[in-house]
């Protein structure tokens, strides 16, 4: 049916599946929780099936070169965008550490907050401490983490100053840290500066296909 809609319908029929897909598996992590309790590793199964969902109906193409690594290992990756996490999700089961301000998000907040995520407010000192915290908690039962050191979305070439703290941590710990980066053959599906959710969302999808690339180190 979307073969025949023009761009702009396109688009908004695809944030249309978006919302209704979030909302479909939130309520299953809800549900599950509920019935079974809270279990971090099913969580996180439930936000890849959530992920493998919007990929095909967004019709993102994935490229994937490298070996996916075990659970309960610390994940670095770039920052293009929002959709990474869409992207890395579709492939590693994880948990992700995110600025705090995402918990505002209409819908895609309340889903990250259900969905394990670790939130930070970078300018507070007690925050990093406490997100560091959390996130040796979901590590240690076996979940992997996802973490963008950079602290914000760049659209390349090359990366920003990482932020360190992290690192730190886990090496003290032993836990492995396998790097994923993650780039689009379209470079304008990069989200950046003042660009706001959705005039970028209908940007990216208005055309039919977004190739991606995601390389596991």
């Amino acid at each position: 049916m979307t073969d025949f809609l023009p761009p702009a319908l396109l688009a908004a029929f695809r944030l249309i599946q978006v919302l209704f897909i979030t909302i479909y598996h939130v309520a299953g992590v809800i549900f599950a929780s509920l019935v079974r309790g809270w279990d971090g590793k099913r969580v996180a199964r439930q936000a890849s099936d959530w992920a493998a969902d919007l990929v095909k109906k967004l019709d993102i193409h994935i490229a994937l070169e490298g070996r996916l690594p075990e659970q309960g290992v610390m994940v670095v990756s770039n920052h293009r965008s929002y959709l990474d996490i869409v992207v890395i999700l579709t492939h590693i089961q994880s948990a992700f550490l995110a600025k705090v301000e995402l918990k505002k998000w209409p819908v895609f907040g309340y889903a990250a907050v259900k969905g394990n995520t670790v939130f930070v407010d970078r300018s507070s000192r007690k925050s990093r401490k406490g997100s560091r915290k959390k996130i040796l908690d979901r590590l240690n039962q076996g979940i992997s983490v996802v973490v963008f050191p950079e602290g914000t979305t760049f659209e390349g070439p090359g990366l920003l100053a990482f932020k360190n703290g992290i690192f730190h941590t886990v090496f003290e710990k032993d836990i492995p840290i396998v790097p994923v980066a993650v780039c689009y053959e379209d470079k304008d599906a990069a989200w950046v500066g003042d660009d706001t959710f959705i005039p970028h969302f209908f940007r990216t999808f208005r055309k039919r296909r977004l190739k991606t690339h995601m390389s596991v180190g």
